[in-house]
């Protein structure tokens, strides 16, 4: 019978452990009765999950009901929760189909911490897992979106992928159980229906065991995805220096002359940028630019790529970074956002002006305190020691051949309106310490 079957899956697969307690979703359909009532015959420690949408009306209301009186007659506890999809996706500018999905699957994973139970089974079969595959195939897609579903993924489990929609409901008659029907399911508007309605009696039409055929196609390419797992992660490696089987910190360097190197580089370049939310069309202009002119850069919603001449750098998108730190006159020391050490010294005498990049001397008579901490902004300029002519921020960390990262990470200590030192670089001619100047201030930077 098909408990036994899926007993034997979830144990080749190390699913559940003997007794487990395990969160079960249930909706109140075919597959999810199934499976509820398999896991509590198996002796797991079953806890019944499931999720008012109220996108069905009386409908909705039914299927809550319907579960409820389920879990009572097989003394299995039961929990619900009233989720609005419709509103959740109006929100975040997402389908109802996707707010539904993070809304219930966010539900289940508390609930199986509240309960501390090992995992949530939920109840795909073989069936969904080839509608996956074809949905997959019609949005474009690489090597995982042909190996359907994965019978785990992290707490979520899927212990009917052994078994087909004409097994499950078998099962059901034979135990004589009922379920209720969602008649969403019946109508094609959705991607999903219509492969279901549609496009697969038309496949069976020309090839009438087209699903087990997917299937056994599912099967050979999970091989194959772990042959190619591992290869991407060897050439990761070869591109980028600091990968070991994945990045401790940003940012990443990846260098294109290695790329160039690498038999399959726009697909190795795309399973490295998605790991930072980079999608297919980021990576082809990405590929495309990648002989381009330095300092261009590309944004994903979370990081930021940045061309630097032989390599691309990605790091996270900063905040904004509007805050100043103040100097006051009088004060010898500041500890963030970097140490500062600051003191007054008389001129002459035997004093040395330091030239180290650490240590800015300038003319205390021309400074006006409080002096200001900050980032560069848009059209910052300074005077840089030694010449007469105006430059631009920008342009100086060009000629110091500085990427985008090092740029935003420059400290600029201002005098009023003026820059009077580029922390850890050069500072302002009109403040340097000349024969005229009486008093030194003297600032040591911790630039570690």
């Amino acid at each position: 019978m098909l408990h036994r079957v899926v007993k034997k899956y979830i144990d080749s697969l190390n699913l559940l452990p003997e007794g487990a307690k395990v969160v079960v979703a249930l909706s109140g359909g075919a597959d999810s009765v199934a499976l509820m009532d398999i896991l509590n015959r198996l002796d797991y420690t079953c806890i019944g999950a499931h999720v008012n949408f109220h996108l069905r009306g009386d409908e909705s209301d039914r299927d809550a009901a319907f579960t409820h009186q389920l879990c009572r007659d097989l003394g299995i506890p039961y929990y619900k929760t009233d989720l609005y999809a419709a509103e959740y996706a109006e929100r975040e500018h997402v389908s109802v189909e996707m707010a539904a999905r993070e809304l219930r699957y966010r539900w289940f994973e508390q609930l199986r911490r509240d309960q501390g139970a090992v995992a949530v089974a939920v109840a795909h079969h073989r069936d969904d897992s080839v509608e996956t595959v074809l949905l997959n195939l019609i949005r474009g897609t690489g090597i995982r979106g042909l190996t359907g579903i994965k019978p785990k993924n992290g707490h979520i489990i899927r212990p009917l992928l052994c078994c087909d929609r004409e097994a499950v409901l078998e099962y059901l008659e034979q135990r004589n159980l009922t379920y209720v029907t969602d008649r969403s399911n019946l109508l094609n508007e959705y991607r999903r229906n219509k492969i279901r309605l549609d496009v697969l009696p038309l496949l069976e039409s020309i090839q009438p065991s087209v699903r087990e055929s997917i299937s056994r196609t599912i099967d050979h390419l999970n091989e194959t995805e772990i042959l190619y797992e591992k290869a991407m992660e060897e050439a990761k490696a070869r591109i980028c220096p600091d990968w070991k089987n994945g990045y401790s910190s940003l940012p990443l360097k990846i260098s294109l002359s290695a790329l160039e190197k690498e038999l399959a580089a726009k697909s190795l370049l795309y399973e490295l940028l998605s790991e930072f939310g980079f999608g297919r069309n980021d990576v082809e202009a990405v590929f495309k630019n990648r002989m381009g002119l330095p300092g261009r850069v590309f944004l994903s919603h979370t990081h930021r790529l940045v061309f630097d001449r032989d390599q691309l750098i990605i790091s996270e998108i900063p905040a904004e970074d509007s805050q100043t730190y103040f100097l006051e006159e009088g004060q010898s020391s500041l500890d963030e956002p970097m140490i500062l050490r600051c003191e007054q010294v008389k001129a002459g005498n035997g004093f040395e002006i330091s030239t180290s990049r650490s240590v800015a001397c300038l003319n205390a008579d021309k400074l006006l305190f409080p002096l200001e901490l900050r980032h560069p902004r848009k059209g910052d300029s300074f005077i840089p020691f030694g010449m007469h002519g105006r430059k631009l921020i920008s342009d100086y960390c060009t000629d110091r051949k500085m990427n985008a990262l090092e740029k935003e990470a420059l400290w600029l200590l201002c005098s009023g309106k003026d820059i009077v030192w580029v922390v850890g670089e050069r500072i302002d001619n009109r403040f340097k310490v000349d024969e005229t100047t009486a008093t030194v201030f003297r600032i040591t930077a911790d630039l570690s």
